[in-house]
């Protein structure tokens, strides 16, 4: 059940810190003052949610939570891609800040149902605190689908751009079996991911936007656990080219662009490993 546990949770943070991080670059370049502030407030939200999550790995491994946010190597971070690709420009980060924070909010709402006190606990105190970031992601989406055909243009060729990487988030955890079977997550991943799906369907075509941006995607494409617990592609997924992109994160398969994010985000931890702050 440690494992199980820890393979959880491990998604969750890194996941949070790793938007959040992404999210923060935004200080100093975004669109204008409230949005500077804004941007920067959710950032320290989500980094402040995954040093959350590290404590309670902390608590079980041992292991300090510096360590487990900035003492890996990249191919042991389990965030999924969709968290770590570039900003690009704002209406992309807008899209994807309202992607994740719908996909997170319906995560944490199961999560509050978990067997573990600890982790429900604590997911009920991060989805009080998420929902000003839905409120922040709602009505950005609505105001900008609202005005002139550009941000609305922007805003659909986003959706093609995010959509199918936000199903991602919620690909097969390694130790899936045993998280569902100790009831650490109530419902599978695959469940979850439906329930986003019809979620954010629901929303975009009250926001008057396309809500068939998935329509030509293979939201079968998964990866498997194998007998060694690692995550490997199925065959039918390694051969075909509909599959999903963005799938591979929770096995520690990342983009090129994490490779960047990482040597920029622990350079400090690196270079001074037994700091204190």
């Amino acid at each position: 059940m440690k494992e199980a546990l820890v393979s959880l949770v491990t998604a969750l943070a890194d996941d949070e810190l790793i938007i959040g991080h992404r999210h923060s670059e935004w200080t100093g370049f975004a669109p204008h003052i409230e949005e500077d502030v804004a941007f920067s407030s959710i950032a320290q939200d989500e980094i402040g949610h995954a040093a959350a999550y590290y404590s309670l790995i902390a608590e079980v491994t041992g292991t300090s939570p510096d360590h487990m946010a900035l003492g890996r190597e990249p191919f042991e971070y389990r965030n999924a891609v969709f968290c770590e690709r570039l900003n690009r420009d704002w209406s992309y980060s807008l899209v994807r800040h309202w992607l994740y924070d719908t996909a997170d909010d319906v995560r944490l709402a199961a999560l509050q149902e978990s067997a573990d006190a600890s982790l429900a606990a604590l997911a009920t105190k991060m989805r009080r605190e998420e929902r000003y970031h839905l409120l922040h992601a709602n009505a950005w989406i609505k105001r900008v689908s609202e005005g002139p055909v550009e941000g609305r243009t922007r805003l659909i060729d986003a959706l093609g751009m995010c959509y199918a990487e936000a199903l991602a988030l919620f690909d097969i955890l390694e130790f899936e079996d045993s998280i569902l079977e100790n009831n650490l997550l109530p419902c599978s991943s695959s469940e979850l991911r439906g329930r986003f799906s019809m979620r954010a369907t629901s929303e975009l075509d009250d926001f008057g936007l396309p809500a068939d941006v998935h329509r030509d995607l293979d939201d079968s494409a998964e990866f498997l656990a194998s007998s060694s617990g690692d995550l490997i592609a199925s065959e039918k997924d390694a051969s075909s080219a509909s599959a999903r992109p963005g799938i591979g994160g929770r096995a520690g398969m990342h983009s090129d662009e994490f490779k960047a994010l990482w040597d920029e985000m622990t350079s400090t931890h690196r270079l001074h490993p037994e700091a204190q702050w």
